[in-house]
């Protein structure tokens, strides 16, 4: 066992608005969300580069939408952070129990997703999308983000597909 000398670190969470002013760029929200589902921000780095926010909308208990916003890492990092629809789609399927757990341990390499043409909307323009498809949930890429380098990963349900795909890019002071 390792022990450390002194008081414990900080082990400060960080609220939504201080990852928003960390990203310091838009981050893609839902347009209209209904009023009571609530957001969750989540993030991702490497090597202490902020690469991917992810806002996760839930009902109750339920985890029912994310839209990520990546951003590439700097050349000179050792680990590139790509994602990719299919493997939000696998991330979202397991997080909001839609996988049993055998599916969960084999990995995306079992998730057979069908994949069709679409459209989201940002801003209220119309992208035209590959939407990606498994046990009843959607995952589309919108590989660039007006302005900025990046792009945006929208998943959810099938049943609230509609929703999902209506985004607006918000300024990091909004959270």
């Amino acid at each position: 066992m390792f022990r450390r000398p002194g008081p414990p670190p900080d082990l400060h969470v960080p609220t939504h608005r201080e990852i928003a002013d960390e990203w310091g760029g838009p981050i893609a929200v839902l347009a209209s969300a209904p009023e009571e589902w609530f957001t969750l921000l989540g993030r991702m780095s490497s090597d202490g580069y902020l690469c991917h926010l992810d806002v996760n909308y839930h009902l109750d208990r339920e985890f029912v939408a994310v839209v990520q916003t990546s951003r590439p890492v700097p050349e000179h990092h050792r680990v590139k952070s790509l994602t990719s629809p299919e493997t939000q789609l696998h991330t979202y399927l397991a997080n909001s129990d839609r996988l049993d757990r055998e599916a969960v341990r084999a990995g995306s390499r079992t998730l057979d997703c069908t994949t069709t043409r679409g459209a989201v909307r940002l801003d209220g323009t119309p992208v035209p999308v590959e939407v990606h498809r498994a046990h009843g949930c959607s995952s589309a890429l919108l590989p660039e983000i007006p302005d900025h380098q990046g792009y945006v990963i929208v998943t959810a349900p099938d049943e609230l597909w509609e929703i999902a795909i209506d985004l607006i890019l918000r300024p990091p002071t909004s959270f």
